[in-house]
């Protein structure tokens, strides 16, 4: 099966593009069965709350004097950038010289290929921004990253200069700034924290450079995480957004801005109708920031977090699991300082519940340098409260120096973990994975040959028998699971390990 990918809604010009018509109209529904009844029995309907038919399946709305309304403030953006392969392997030389292909390549002159010094021509591309105030213009980063020069085209045609006012590519959000006489109003910013699956959204933005355009559809979800970055909070739409609607605006159906279209899902490049916007009640405090200081300052707690997996939850007997877990505490961190260790599993950060990883990344950024928060953790089973001081995240910033073990280290005699699928030898200081079975707990939880075995259920695993006894006090415990504590390279994190048959 070929697999889709998420790619950048951004793209050129291109040409016999051909467009389907939209029709709009009322819903209907057709049972597979074409022999059954249409009108099924009363006892097998589905029971619905008492609504009008119109309020039951929604009203779609006439759009065009919302268009009208916001489409001015919609631009095109033309960027011209850098080839980012400026000189050729032939250090500049015609590789077909003195052979009768020379003129075909070029020897320097205008017009005849790369010339002697191997300079590659310009890339052209286009995506869309908007018009919040003052002749700012917010756009995705990666619209704008490396260009040499902003065509900015307003939908009545005319032309103006954008100058690069800030970027965060962590968000892949940038602002522009343009001059000039009867510059089209702001658009407002709208509460995405309000929109839900269902509510009727629209786009506009320049597919495939051909100016202003604009698509209807749904919210289909909210909070998508597509492995972008660490700041991932996706509105997913099924409004056709397509390569160069990046950066346009999605509008909720009173004409605010509630998401910046980022990016598509997509097997063949085209759209097939999962797009996903940056939420507004994100976008907008990044470009206030951006407007103010050309860039972005975020809180920090130095820890590396990961997910609580259901077996992670069993082997530490939580409840469920909400949460992030602590796999690492950087030296000198605002979290070492507050007395984090590896292992807690953080579920409040200030007055915020951190039901998932992404929800303490968000929490923390958002949070001013200086400010104190308490951070409810739960540590061997008990609830505790410490109070951490953030810190403003630089991009230098600290991370834990740790001994590497490889498979190479890997040697001596074997204590056989048959639970779990592992085999356990001493070496590199500690305990070393030498085996990991086909198909058993272990392998499915990802542990390889190589990994260093740091702690079981949180106790240190200095020597192979002190971890088969934690496993075994585990199984005692009618834990379904044991949790482990791996470092692999530069990385330490934990794994909840289910028991054969648990």
């Amino acid at each position: 099966m070929k697999r889709g990918t998420i790619i950048g809604a951004t793209g050129g010009l291109i040409a016999g593009v051909s467009l389907g018509a939209l029709a709009l109209a009322a819903p209907s529904f057709a049972l597979f069965n074409h022999s059954a009844s249409l009108a099924a029995p009363a006892a097998a309907q589905l029971a619905l709350p008492a609504m009008s038919q119109q309020a039951r399946w929604g009203n779609l709305p006439n759009l065009a004097d919302l268009v009208a309304a916001v489409s001015p403030s919609v631009v095109q953006i033309q960027v011209r950038s850098s080839s980012p392969v400026q000189k050729s392997q032939f250090n500049g030389r015609n590789p077909f010289e003195g052979t009768p292909f020379e003129e075909f390549f070029g020897n320097g002159a205008p017009g005849q290929g790369q010339g002697q010094q191997g300079e590659a021509p310009d890339r052209f591309g286009s995506g869309s921004g908007f018009f919040i105030e003052g002749g700012y213009i917010v756009t995705n980063n990666h619209v704008v990253d490396d260009a040499k020069k902003m065509t900015v085209v307003l939908e009545d045609g005319r032309e103006l200069i954008g100058t690069l006012v800030g970027t965060d590519p962590k968000t892949d959000l940038a602002v522009l700034k343009v001059s000039g006489n009867n510059i089209p109003r702001g658009l407002p910013w709208g509460a995405s924290t309000n929109a839900r699956p269902g509510d009727s959204v629209f786009a506009v933005g320049s597919p495939f450079g051909l100016g202003n355009t604009v698509t209807a559809g749904i919210v289909s979800a909210r909070g998508r995480n597509i492995n972008s970055g660490q700041y991932d909070d996706f509105i997913q739409v099924d409004a056709p957004i397509n390569q160069g609607n990046s950066g346009g605006p999605l509008f909720d159906q009173t004409g605010s801005v509630i998401g910046v279209n980022s990016a598509i899902y997509s097997p063949t490049g085209g759209n097939v109708g999962i797009g996903f916007s940056i939420p507004s009640d994100m976008a907008k405090g990044i470009v206030a920031q951006l407007i103010a200081h050309g860039s972005v300052e975020r809180g920090w707690l130095g820890v590396g977090i990961g997910p609580v997996t259901q077996d992670i939850a069993s082997s530490l007997n939580l409840a469920s699991t909400k949460g992030a877990m602590v796999q690492s505490v950087t030296d000198g961190s605002p979290a070492a300082k507050a007395g984090v260790k590896e292992g807690d599993v953080i579920l409040h950060f200030g007055e915020r519940e951190i039901a998932h990883v992404q929800d303490l990344t968000r929490a923390v950024a958002d949070t001013k340098a200086g400010t104190t928060r308490d951070l409810k953790i739960m540590r061997d089973g008990r609830p505790q409260t410490l109070k951490v001081n953030i810190d403003a995240l630089k991009d230098d910033a600290a991370k834990p120096v740790l001994a590497s073990a490889t498979p190479d280290a890997v040697a001596g005699a074997t204590l056989n973990l048959s639970d779990l699928g592992l085999g356990l030898t001493a070496g590199d200081g500690g305990v070393l994975i030498s085996s990991v079975k086909i198909n058993s707990p272990a392998a499915d939880a990802g542990i390889r040959v190589g990994d260093k075995l740091v702690k079981v259920n949180q106790a240190s695993a200095t020597t192979p028998d002190a971890a088969k006894k934690a496993v075994d006090e585990a199984k005692k415990q009618n834990r379904n699971a044991v949790l482990l504590q791996l470092q692999r390279d530069d990385t330490r994190f934990f794994v909840g390990v289910p028991f054969s048959g648990g």
